[in-house]
């Protein structure tokens, strides 16, 4: 066999190898890091799915680019998901709600708050997840629609997904967030107010597991997500299951 024909076979090799491979990567929205690090921590044998976390409305965005890396996905919005679902990257037959969740404003502060107007007269900045990474930002600007538009012109403020808020108000006693509830649970941090659930879009975490491209790890990895230990662990970390 000629050198240039042997080249042409290895290449043609690698290139189908590659491109049957199966990925085990899952794309997780930010705010279910400490849930899934918790549940990751105590089942070893999960070992070789690679958790990779970010801003849900990210992550669709990469997928758009190169779906071909990314095994599953766990969205904390449906919209996002609905995305994902309707250019037919989604197989139905897997993905399914996982769990819900509600928000909240943190920091300190000596007024009381009864109402989402009390806002209004707390004298700090509002420290938001950004609408155009993170639904936890399109929620919070839905939850403060009722107050004074100049209010929240002067006083709202966006910072990276739901982490970097919670960042944020930790280090500066000026500053209050919005969050989900489950992350004011998670770093124990104090809660002044939650909005009511009808001020906002339902919080869904949608599971996703895309056509073609997950493998055998990743599959037994979501049928896991269903387990009685793991619900278990969502009401611990403040989710709402059905």
């Amino acid at each position: 066999m000629s050198i240039i024909r042997l080249i042409i076979l290895v290449s043609f090799v690698f290139f189908f190898f590659s491109c049957s491979q199966k990925s085990e990567i899952f794309m997780v929205a930010a705010s279910m890091n400490n849930l899934m690090t918790d549940i990751q921590s105590e089942n070893p044998q999960f070992k070789d799915i690679s958790i990779s976390y970010g801003g849900s409305i990210s992550i669709v965005r990469r997928i758009e680019n190169n779906k071909r890396g990314v095994g599953a996905v766990l969205l904390s919005s449906e919209e996002s998901y609905d995305i994902l679902d309707k250019l037919g990257y989604i197989d139905n037959e897997f993905s399914y709600t996982f769990a819900s969740n509600s928000l909240v404003l943190i920091g300190k502060t000596n007024n009381r708050i009864k109402e989402t107007k009390d806002i209004e007269s707390i004298g700090k900045k509002i420290v938001i997840a950004d609408p155009k990474i993170a639904p936890a930002g399109v929620y919070s600007l839905q939850s403060l629609n009722s107050l004074n538009q100049e209010f929240l012109d002067e006083n709202v403020i966006f910072a990276g997904d739901v982490s970097s808020v919670v960042g944020t108000v930790k280090n500066n006693k000026n500053f209050v967030g919005i969050v989900y509830k489950t992350d004011a649970i998670s770093h124990n941090l104090e809660v002044l107010f939650e909005f009511p659930t009808n001020s906002h879009d339902k919080i869904l975490y949608k599971l996703g597991v895309l056509k073609n491209n997950s493998g055998i790890s990743i599959l037994e990895y979501v049928k896991f997500l269903k387990s009685s230990f793991v619900k278990q662990k969502l009401i611990d970390h403040g989710y709402l299951v059905e």
